[in-house]
């Protein structure tokens, strides 16, 4: 079974292709962006961290609000595409081929925000993970997260509609095994000093073909928390 970072190793050109493999990303792409943003306040001359960033769909409108970003992903591939799409969007972004603990053991300079999103849900060390995330976070920085509950009801909608019935994502893609639950994410940032200050849901409307931001969590989360 190849590792969840070499699942995406294949995709390639596919990060910027909105009617490829990953739609579904562009999809929810400007819907996250604009939530997380409008929690940020100014984000000019703001330090971001991206983890996990994929292609940098995330980082890149960031950077474009003139935001200081940096993006860290664990497939070549991945940051390959990102510094490409970077260089021919005329954008600065810092990327790098690392995990947490490896960017946290260079003792960057601390985050105003840091991101996760599409991401909890393909890491094995879910405590350490963070821990080393959080580690590189400022006080009072703001920790962005988007991922998917670990429900009957997520894993009907999450695995076999998205991946086997309407193609959002390829096959595979996702573990039932590997989804977090609300609580079991508060309780490990609340270890580290952090502290949720909006839980949201991000529902799919079959009618418009559509995600919107919601208060049902029981498939999609997202949200933010504050370090103190």
């Amino acid at each position: 079974m190849p590792t969840e970072s070499e699942k995406f190793e294949k995709y390639g050109s596919e990060w910027w292709n909105p009617a490829g493999k990953l739609f579904s990303l562009h999809r929810i792409n400007p819907l996250r962006f604009e939530y997380f943003s409008s929690r940020c306040g100014e984000l000019s001359g703001k330090r971001v961290l991206d983890i996990g960033c994929g292609g940098g769909l995330l980082a890149e409108r960031f950077a474009a609000s003139s935001a200081i970003v940096t993006g860290i992903d664990l497939s070549p591939v991945a940051i390959d595409a990102a510094k490409s799409h970077a260089k021919g969007s005329g954008l600065e972004i810092d990327y790098r081929l690392a995990s947490p603990t490896q960017l946290a053991s260079q003792k960057p300079e601390l985050f105003d925000v840091i991101i996760c999103a599409e991401v909890l849900e393909h890491v094995d060390d879910l405590n350490g993970f963070l821990r080393d995330s959080l580690s590189m976070l400022k006080e009072g920085g703001l920790f962005f997260f988007g991922t998917i509950n670990k429900t009957f009801k997520a894993r009907f909608f999450a695995l076999f509609v998205a991946e086997d019935i309407l193609g959002m994502v390829p096959k595979g893609t996702h573990d039932y095994n590997r989804f977090v639950r609300p609580s079991v994410l508060k309780e490990i940032l609340e270890r580290n000093g952090v502290f949720i200050e909006e839980l949201k849901g991000m529902t799919y409307d079959p009618l418009k073909l559509e995600f919107k931001i919601s208060n049902d969590t029981s498939v999609n989360y997202l949200g933010y928390a504050r370090k103190r």
